[in-house]
């Protein structure tokens, strides 16, 4: 979605957005990547947006539990994804980032 989709949104609601800057999460980027993560080039910037937005989401709505239950391998993988250094991921790493971001896409996207 592009701000200016979120703004007709809001506004078709009768509502604005609460801020006149406004961001948007590049989900579709990061979903592109999960449909086939070991060809597909990861898109760090938006896989880091995404894992600090599904994890403030979840504590917002108190939710932790949908998300897997981080340990010292995800904080591994995070800084590694931080520095820009996602290719040095261990296989487990990879499969921490993999499972909590598809968690977090999951719980956003409507039942089948």
């Amino acid at each position: 979605m592009t701000v200016r989709q979120a703004r007709m949104y809001a506004s078709r609601r009768g509502r604005r957005l609460a801020t006149s800057e406004a961001n948007t999460l590049e989900l579709a980027r990061v979903q592109h990547w999960l449909e086939d993560p070991v060809r597909r080039h990861v898109p760090s910037g938006a896989v880091l947006e995404a894992w600090n937005f599904f994890e403030d989401l979840a504590r917002g709505l108190g939710e932790v539990r949908r998300l897997p239950q981080q340990s010292a391998v995800h904080n591994s993988a995070y800084e590694k994804l931080l520095g820009g250094e996602y290719a040095a991921w261990t296989p487990a790493e990879k499969r921490a980032v993999l499972e909590l971001v598809r968690a977090g896409v999951s719980c956003g996207t409507p039942a089948q």
